[in-house]
């Protein structure tokens, strides 16, 4: 018997969140790729890496999720934007 909850038991809560996170993931990521500046661009990125850790708490996955937040949007983003500033490309 699987231990996940089945489909019809997920609570409209964790439904609504999920899929609202998940948009607002791919409206940030579109936006990440759409921007002219490079610095825009890296904070449209860590917007996308919050919201996508924001989605593996919901699935029941902290550590990913603070993995996510720490790694990814703390610090790689750290050193890209000490690139940015460090080739001085406004």
């Amino acid at each position: 018997m699987p231990t996940g909850m089945p489909h019809s038991d997920i609570p409209l809560f964790y439904s609504f969140h999920f899929y609202l996170f998940g948009i607002f993931a791919i409206v940030s990521a579109l936006l990440f790729v759409t921007r002219k500046s490079p610095v825009a661009a890296a904070m449209w990125l860590v917007s996308t890496m919050f919201s996508l850790a924001a989605m593996y708490v919901l699935l029941d996955a902290p550590f990913i999720g603070a993995i996510q937040v720490l790694v990814y949007a703390g610090a790689i983003m750290v050193v890209f934007l000490f690139v940015i500033m460090l080739l001085n490309l406004g």
